[in-house]
């Protein structure tokens, strides 16, 4: 894994950054498989991570409450049946954007993936007792992983299920910055179902942890790291970190981040 991460930070320093771009845009971020065990492990899907579908019917869904909206997308606390409660987080749009900027349900999916990749990995060479980069200078063994917010999957919400909502319940118009943000009930929308993280302190230590970690797993930084992305000492954005194989991973944001400076902001 940690060989991984190398090769992907060095590929991004080498290749041009447009062309990059227009590859990226065209690699599969979904997985159509439920998501029932542990994912696959090939080099194959760590090059190209795709999150699958998740596993939960939308007819059982009961939206509890309406959480927040910001630049990506809404978020309510929601179950599925008898089962929660989750995080629905659904992304205002629909189709990748013509510009030359990040598609939040493309990275949020690859960065969910990859984590859960890196996780199964990791336990899976604990149980057999492989440690095979710790002999080596140049490499630092992952041999843990910090707490993650576990995620439940893809899956396609159409905004006509918004129209028959009661006022307290339907997405806002949000506006950040310059930018307006709204959904229409007759389109459809891609979303991921999350774990529902308490509400909770943020441990400094805990936090300091994680962003270890994700710096050791290739992981850079959006510019905008913040205490409101964090809970009980969990990230519980991950369109806030940019994986190795994403097409706005540079140097320049690929950084040691201390959870002092992420947690006063």
């Amino acid at each position: 894994m940690a060989d991984y991460a190398a090769r992907r930070r060095l590929a991004q320093h080498k290749r041009p950054e447009r062309v990059h771009w227009l590859e990226a845009a065209k690699v599969p971020f979904r997985d159509d498989s439920l998501m029932l065990g542990p994912p696959s492990l090939t080099a194959a899907d760590f090059k190209t991570p795709r999150l699958r579908r998740c596993r939960f019917d939308l007819a059982t869904v009961s939206w509890e409450a309406r959480i927040d909206g910001g630049l990506d997308g809404y978020v309510w606390k929601v179950k599925f049946g008898d089962e929660g409660p989750f995080v629905l987080k659904v992304f205002w749009d629909p189709e990748p954007p013509r510009s030359h900027h990040y598609y939040a349900p493309r990275r949020e999916c690859q960065n969910a993936a990859l984590l859960q990749m890196m996780e199964a990995a990791v336990k899976d060479a604990t149980s057999r007792r492989e440690q095979r980069f710790a002999q080596r200078a140049d490499r630092r063994p992952i041999l843990s992983i910090p707490r993650m917010k576990k995620c439940y999957g893809w899956l396609t919400v159409h905004g006509n299920l918004f129209h028959g909502m009661s006022r307290k319940l339907r997405p806002q118009v949000v506006t950040a910055g310059k930018v307006t943000r709204s959904m229409s009930y007759d389109q459809e929308y891609l979303a991921v179902v999350d774990e529902f993280v308490e509400e909770g302190e943020n441990d400094p230590e805990v936090v300091q942890e994680v962003l270890d970690f994700l710096r050791l797993g290739g992981f850079a930084h959006t510019l905008s790291p913040a205490a409101r992305n964090w809970k009980s000492g969990v990230l519980i954005d991950r369109g806030n970190i940019i994986h190795p194989g994403d097409y706005c991973w540079n140097k320049q944001l690929y950084v040691a981040i201390t959870a002092r400076r992420v947690l006063k902001q």
